[in-house]
Parts: structure tokens; C-alpha cells; sequence
């Protein structure tokens, strides 16, 4: 059996012997502390530091140990520790009491270091020891310096803000502290309002809702948004949106409020009322069709112009009779338009036919927006139409104008070319018909040539005259005299189962235009008529004084406004539609049948007119007949007199110079000058004939020059040939004549021009007539 063991006693305790020492408790609590602790001796030999201080300067501590605590300063404050270490231990001070001061460290890093020193003395022996407790201050002078910022920050913003803000006392209401804002929306210096109330200062129009508004915030303790007016300093009144709130500063209430100027918008909310009520009177007097229509078609209202467009009476017999869908000449346009924008977008500039109330069809193009509900459900459409009927007809106009005239260069350009040619075949008739003698069988031949180039001649110069350029010779007519001279051959033309009824106005005015032509355009406009009435029928020629005014003019691309004299050939024939009517003044257009017609008539016609400076219309409509009007302008000068024509082939011993690029035709005219007496001199180019008109040994009577060739024209030719012989007469010669030539194909008054191809009879009478003229080159050149 085991023996019982003997309860341990506990013994007393030795606190003496458990107990830390004095330097043990001290290392203990430096070492656990969180500011550094450094010890230093009177030379400033670092005697001890702690790990916090490690922390703070970024040094281990056996780097610190034994070394002067100067290596913890800037260099600018080394020197002045030292100096002031010297001055303390010579006043022979016994203590320095536990202060804080503000110093600056270095860490090892070589930044800087904010810090609060406590500084510490005791004497060992005889040895004076220093201990200072260092507190890293970086973050409290990093927090200070924010907050400085962010109350800077806020304090600029409140100060620069555009809006008026206030702090004002709770209940007198006075104010105590304003920004610039303030000062400058009411005119006020901070020194005339602090202190002041509102009422000191009459500042509000009308006091008593300012008041409601200040009690509703010390009650309920905000407001937001209320409206006011207020009075500025110098008497303007303005308006104002206040948001205001109750706070609380040291147990004080203020009204913090911040008041936004909305002067200039409420003015615009003024303006806008008035220009809601002058946009009603502009869509009232507006020139354009503008209405809004329910997306069922219902027309919700309109404006007067759309009620003039679609030629109803009134607004309300629009609306009351009529749904939107009736107005459209086809249907499924507004079907396009419901399905493409009205659901969708804006449209713009599109383009539909209306039907008037008449049932005339008329073009319009709308532009248009949806508007809708809250929603965005469709509420109505708003439509602008404007009525286009008159631009797509001159339009229409301008592009057939166009061709026409594109048309008129190309036959042109051909008629000359083939009328040199031409003129080589007609010439050398001549030539062979003199030569044959008695071989009737060559005679027919010659004869047989010369009828062919004379047809072909014939439909070149319908081609020129198409084309503006035949050269014409106006005079001042009585067209009521020109109808009645060429009415025999009208009755021979038309036949006698047509009935012809001719309408003068006796006072008619007088016109410049060229006979000739306008006996063809008489004859051409009977026969087409003649044509349209195989079982005959009625053809009526009037004459009548007419003034066109601008609204005709703008109607009709090429009629000018003014004084006119009308000629209208009129039948009850088979008429055209509008097909055909766009084509009629077209070369070889022609509805005939093949081998009945070539087409020009009427192109001839065109041309005339054009070339003087006439306009020609065309109304028809299938089985009701066709009228063309052709205006001539009207002009004061007196009737010219008719002058007799020259059978006779005259002759002459001149010297005539003939200037021509083309040497068939040049050799032709030779020959012709030659066996009618002249002498000829021969130049294929200005050039050539400028040289030898150097010459003034050679004598030159008539200079006769083609007007187109390279490089110099004839009239330059001619200019610089007159200026050399001053006595020289001038023939032109052409194929057709373009405008650089012949303005509008008419000739200046004194100007000679045989036009090519020419036969031998006219080449020598135009020779002989220029020879014996008086007049002189220089003074009737071709314009």
C-alpha cells in the first residue's frame, strides 16, 4: 500500500522579488508605446530609442543607437538644436517641463516629417539626461489640411455661385450671411443687407406669400420651388425660385435658402404665349395648305389655304364632308403614307395628287409629323401641303425646252455640214446644164440631180429653221394683211370639205417677223389641220391684240410678258393626248403613216416662232380638236415696203477674193464668178487671204467669205481686211449661221449673207447687190 502524500502547501509570495523594476517597468512601456521615445545626453548622443521611433524614421535602432539625434533633423534645424542645446545647459536650468512643441524630423527616405515633441529632463549622476516622446502628427496635418480645403471648396462655391444664397436668423429673419449671387441678381452690397430683413429693404412684390413661404419653413422645415417676383435695388422687377430649409447651429434655428433667378425663362414663357397666338394667326394667313387629321382619316382642322386649294367654300364644309382619305386622287397614297411615316416619323417633301372639289387633280408636297399623348400614343398628324402644279409644268416645260433646243444643235450641226455638199451638186448642175447642149438624155439627168438636191436642199433648210439657224430677213408686217394674202392658197390647200373661217381684229398691232416663214407656218398648220380631219370639218385663223402678263409668263417657260399679237389656227379635228402633244415640235415625229409626211412641219414651225422671238402653245385633247397660239411681240415701228424681186442674172468685171475652207465648194464658186465676167482670187484661209490683201498692187472690189472656218472667223477676216482697204465690200457666206454670228439668226441692218447651198442665180444677184451698195463693211457688220 502506498504511502499518503502530504498536501502541498502554498507559500507566501515575495513581492519585492516578482515585482518589475523601475528601468524594466520603463522598457516595458517604451517599447509597447506608440509614440517614439528617445533618450539623448547632454553632447546629444541618441542613449536609447524605441521601436516606435524605428516606425517613424524609417532607421533600425542599432542605427540609431550612440549617434547625435541630429541625423533625425533637416540640415536647416541641425545647427540651431545644437546652438540651443548650449545656451540651455549654460543657464545652468535644472528641468524642462513636459511641453509640446511643433518640430520637423527626417525620415530616412530624406522626407520630411510633421511631428509633436514632449521634451523631458533628469539628472543621472552627474550626467544630464534628455527623453522626448515623438508623435507622427502626417495624418492629423493631412486631415487638417483637407478639411481646410473642403471648407475653402465649399465656401468658394456657395461665394461664386450664380444662384442667390442666404442665411437668415430664425424668427426676425434678418440676414446674416450672403454670397455674390445675392449681391448680384438684387443689386445689393453685403454691407446694405446684412443685418436688414427683406421688409427693411422692400425687396418683395408682393409680401404676403413671401411670408406664407417663410412660416411654411420654420413649420414644416423645407419648401422647394416656390415662385416669386422681387424688386432690385434699382426698381427692376424680376422673378425668382426659391428652395429653403431650417437648421440648426449651436442650438439655434437658421433658414438656409437658395434662390435661382428665372427671369429670362418666364419672359420666354411670355413670348411663347404670344407667339402661340401669332403661330395661330400665321397658320390662319399662311400661303400653304396646313391641316391635322386623326389617324381614321378625320380632318380635325384646317386652314384656309387648304380650303382655297381644294376649292371648297369654307373651313367647316372641309371638315363636315370630307375625311382625308377622299381628298387624294389615289387612295393608296395615304395608305403609304400611314404605313411608311404617320406610325413611325417625320416626313418630309413628299409628293401626292389632290382632288379638288371640282374634280380637277392637283399636285401637292406634304411635310409632316405624329404628335402624341403622354403616353406616346398617336394623337393626330399635322400636315403642310404645299401646291406644286405650276413648278412640275415648267418644270415639264424646261426639260422638253431643253431637248428641243439639244435637238435643235444636232440638226443643226448635220444641215450645214450636208448643205456644203448640196451646194457642190447644185453648182455643178448648173455647170453641166450649160455644157450638154443638145444631148437631151444628159439634160434629164442634170436635171433629175438637181430637182433631188433641191428636195434635199429643202428639208436642210426645215432642219435650219428648226433649229434657229436659217437666216431671216425681218420686216415690220401687218399680219392681218399676210393672212388674207395666202388665204386663196389655204382654200387650194385644205380642200373644200373643210369649212374655213378666218376672225381678224381690225386694230391690229403690227409685228417684226420674216414674210416668207410666216406664210410657212400658215401653210404647215393648215395642212396639219387638213390631216387631222380625213372627213372634213372647220379651220378658224384669228388675230388679236394680247398683253402677257407675269403670272402667263411664269405659267410658260419662254413667254415673255408684255404687248403681243396672237395668231390661233384652230380645227375640230381627231386632237392628240398629252403624249403626243409633248412630241409634236420634234423632228421626224410624226403620227402619219409612213411615206405621208417627214415629220419637220411643225418643227418648222417651232423654229420660226423662236427664231422671232415668239411663243407657241399647243392645246388638244382626243376627238375635241387642237389650237395653237402663237404670240408674236408687238412692236411701234412703221410697215416696210415691199420691195420687187430681180429676175434678171446679173454680171460684172470686179475682182472678187473668195475665202472658203471646203475646195469643192471654193472651186464651185469660182467657176460661177468666172463665167459670169469676174475676176477671182482664191484663198483656202484667213490667212492666206490676209496676205494677199498686203499686196496693194492687186486689186480686190468684194471680199466673199465663208463665217465658220479655223482658227479666224470670217467677220475677223473681214475687220481686219476693211481696216487694210477701207474701200472693200463684204458678202458672207454660211450654211447656217450660230450665234457667235448671227444673233438669233438675224442680220444687222446693211449686212449681206447668201445662204449656202446656193444656186447660181442667187450667188450672182447677192454679188451684184453688195458690189452696188453704198454702204461701207465697217459700219454693217454681222452681230
Amino acid at each position: 500500500m502506498s504511502k499518503p502524500t502530504k498536501p502541498k502547501v502554498a507559500r507566501p509570495v515575495d513581492s519585492r522579488r516578482d515585482s518589475l523594476q523601475p528601468a524594466q517597468l520603463f522598457r516595458v512601456v517604451a517599447e509597447t508605446a506608440t509614440d517614439g521615445i528617445i533618450t539623448i545626453d547632454e553632447r546629444s548622443t541618441i542613449l536609447f530609442v524605441n521601436k516606435a521611433a524605428e516606425r517613424i524614421f524609417g532607421y533600425p535602432v542599432s542605427e540609431m543607437m550612440g549617434r547625435e539625434v541630429t541625423m533625425l533633423m533637416p540640415d536647416y534645424l541641425r545647427e540651431t538644436h545644437r546652438k540651443s542645446v548650449g545656451r540651455y545647459l549654460q543657464t545652468g536650468k535644472k528641468h524642462i517641463s513636459w511641453t509640446a512643441i511643433e518640430l520637423r524630423g527626417l525620415h530616412r527616405t530624406g522626407k520630411e516629417i510633421p511631428l509633436e515633441v514632449s521634451l523631458g529632463e533628469h539628472v543621472h549622476g552627474k550626467t544630464r539626461i534628455f527623453t522626448g516622446i515623438v508623435r507622427d502628427v502626417s495624418e492629423r496635418e493631412q486631415s487638417e489640411a483637407l478639411l481646410r480645403q473642403s471648407e475653402e471648396k465649399y465656401a468658394s462655391m456657395v461665394h461664386s455661385s450664380p444662384d442667390a444664397i442666404t442665411l437668415r436668423s430664425l424668427p426676425d429673419r434678418r440676414y446674416l450671411e450672403v454670397n455674390e449671387g445675392f449681391t448680384r441678381l438684387t443689386g445689393y452690397t453685403t454691407e446694405e443687407v446684412l443685418g436688414k430683413t427683406p421688409a427693411d429693404l422692400n425687396l418683395w412684390v408682393e409680401p404676403e406669400p413671401h411670408r406664407t413661404t417663410l412660416e411654411k419653413v420654420e413649420t414644416e422645415g423645407q419648401v422647394q420651388g416656390e415662385e416669386f417676383r422681387f424688386r432690385t435695388k434699382s426698381g427692376e422687377i424680376r422673378y425668382g425660385r426659391v428652395s429653403a430649409v431650417r437648421v440648426m447651429i449651436n442650438g439655434k434655428q437658421y433658414m438656409l435658402s437658395v434662390t435661382h433667378d428665372i427671369t429670362d425663362s418666364k419672359r420666354v414663357e411670355e413670348e411663347l404665349q404670344k407667339s402661340e397666338s401669332q403661330f395661330r394667326s400665321l397658320v390662319h394667313d399662311a400661303p400653304y395648305g396646313i391641316y391635322r387629321v386623326a389617324l381614321d382619316g378625320r380632318l380635325l382642322q384646317v386652314n384656309p389655304a387648304l380650303v382655297r386649294m381644294l376649292g371648297y367654300e369654307s373651313e367647316e364644309e372641309l371638315t363636315r364632308g370630307s375625311v382625308e382619305k377622299d381628298i387624294y386622287r389615289n387612295p393608296e397614297t395615304r395608305q403609304r403614307l400611314v404605313r411608311d411615316h404617320w406610325q413611325k416619323q417625320d416626313f418630309r417633301e413628299v409628293e401626292a395628287e389632290y382632288r379638288r372639289k371640282d374634280g380637277n387633280i392637283i399636285i401637292v408636297r406634304m411635310t409632316g409629323h405624329p404628335v402624341r399623348e403622354k403616353d406616346h400614343s398617336l394623337a393626330y398628324i399635322e400636315v403642310f401641303a404645299e401646291d406644286i402644279t405650276e413648278r412640275r409644268s415648267l418644270e415639264k416645260q424646261l426639260l422638253q425646252s431643253q431637248k428641243m433646243e439639244a435637238i435643235g444643235r444636232l440638226a443643226g450641226g448635220i444641215a450645214h455640214d450636208f448643205n456644203n455638199l448640196l451646194g457642190v451638186i447644185l453648182g455643178h448642175s448648173d455647170i453641166l446644164d450649160q455644157q450638154i447642149g443638145g444631148n437631151d438624155r444628159l439634160r434629164k439627168s442634170v436635171e433629175a440631180t438637181r430637182n433631188a438636191a433641191e428636195r434635199a436642199a429643202a428639208l436642210t433648210m426645215q432642219l435650219l429653221t428648226f433649229s434657229r439657224k436659217q437666216v431671216i430677213e425681218p420686216t415690220v408686217i401687218d399680219l392681218n394683211a399676210s393672212v388674207m394674202e395666202i388665204e386663196k392658197m389655204l382654200h387650194r390647200v385644205i380642200g373644200e370639205d373643210i369649212e374655213l373661217s378666218i376672225r381678224l381684229q381690225p386694230d391690229l398691232g403690227r409685228v417684226k417677223a420674216d414674210p416668207g416663214q410666216l406664210s410657212q407656218v400658215l401653210l404647215n398648220l393648215a395642212v396639219n389641220s387638213r390631216d387631222a380631219m380625213p372627213s372634213g370639218g372647220k379651220l378658224v385663223i384669228e388675230t388679236a391684240n394680247a398683253d402677257l402678263d407675269d403670272t402667263y409668263g411664269r405659267q410658260h417657260l419662254g413667254a415673255r410678258p408684255g404687248p403681243h399679237v396672237m395668231l390661233a389656227v384652230s380645227d375640230t379635228g381627231t386632237g392628240m393626248d398629252s403624249e403626243t402633244l409633248s412630241h409634236i415640235f420634234e423632228p421626224f415625229f410624226t403620227t402619219k403613216e409612213t411615206g405621208k409626211g417627214t415629220g419637220l412641219g411643225l418643227s418648222m414651225v417651232y423654229g420660226i416662232i423662236k427664231q422671232s422671238n415668239g411663243y407657241i402653245m399647243a392645246y388638244s385633247e382626243p376627238g375635241r380638236g387642237t389650237t395653237f397660239k402663237i404670240y408674236f411681240p408687238r412692236t411701234q415701228e412703221s410697215a416696210s415696203p415691199v420691195q420687187k424681186a430681180n429676175d434678171e442674172i446679173p454680171s460684172g468685171a470686179e475682182t472678187v477674193m473668195v475665202v472658203e475652207d471646203e475646195a469643192p465648194l471654193r472651186e464651185l464658186t469660182r467657176v460661177l464668178l468666172e463665167d459670169a465676167g469676174y475676176t477671182v482670187l482664191e484663198s483656202s484661209g484667213a490667212e492666206d487671204a490676209l496676205e494677199t490683201a498686203k499686196d496693194m498692187q492687186r486689186k480686190i472690189d468684194l471680199l466673199l467669205t465663208d463665217i465658220v472656218m479655223p482658227r479666224l472667223d470670217g467677220r475677223e477676216l473681214a475687220n481686219q481686211m476693211v481696216s487694210l482697204r477701207p474701200d472693200l465690200k463684204v458678202l458672207y457666206m454660211s450654211g447656217y449661221t450660230d450665234d457667235i454670228i448671227v444673233h438669233r439668226g438675224v442680220l444687222t441692218q446693211g449686212a449681206v449673207l447668201v445662204q449656202k447651198p446656193f444656186t447660181k442665180r442667187t450667188l450672182l444677184q447677192k454679188v451684184r447687190e453688195t458690189l452696188d451698195s453704198k454702204s461701207q463693211a465697217p459700219s454693217h457688220q454681222v452681230r
